[in-house]
């Protein structure tokens, strides 16, 4: 169970780095593992601190750790627009799965925050006792899955299957 679990996590990581790689590749190269790369803009006064993007439903979407907007989202990873995030947390992963974009953070009151659209975001409370340091988040098989560095909490891995209500689970 634990080894299926933590190959899902792999699996979902694995693929937002492709994601990431193929996110700032020159169009029309060939992949070969991503020696091709072209620099783009981030919109003006977006200076941040970016630690991750997915992509679902036809929109990349990128969370940051510092900055006033701390999500930008981009049609075809060339074009980007700042939105703001749910709350100024320091974000550091974000997923998609079922239809809803859900990205988890390291400090703040709600480390969570939904969005079914990369564009409106709705903070959402993680596991009561659980101020975890989440890192990592993904989806598969029906489940999200965040996984954290403990500071508080002693759980380091949390569940949903909806995005919303999170269940704290040991490790």
């Amino acid at each position: 169970m634990i080894r299926s679990s933590c190959w899902r996590i792999f699996r979902g990581l694995l693929a937002s780095f492709l994601v990431a790689a193929l996110l700032v590749s020159t169009p029309g190269s060939a992949w070969a593992g991503g020696v091709t790369w072209t620099a783009r803009a981030h919109p003006v006064g977006e200076d941040n601190s970016w630690r991750a993007v997915t992509y679902g439903d036809g929109l990349f979407v990128a969370v940051a750790s510092s900055g006033t907007n701390r999500v930008m989202t981009s049609p075809d990873g060339i074009t980007w627009t700042a939105r703001s995030a749910a709350e100024a947390n320091d974000w550091t992963a974000v997923t998609y799965g079922d239809g809803l974009f859900v990205a988890v953070a390291v400090s703040g009151t709600n480390r969570v925050m939904t969005s079914p659209d990369g564009i409106n975001w709705t903070a959402r409370a993680h596991p009561v006792g659980e101020d975890n340091e989440w890192y990592a988040v993904t989806y598969g098989d029906g489940l999200f899955v965040a996984v954290a560095v403990a500071v508080s909490g002693t759980n380091r891995v949390m569940t949903s299957p909806d995005g919303i209500n999170w269940t704290a689970r040991s490790a």
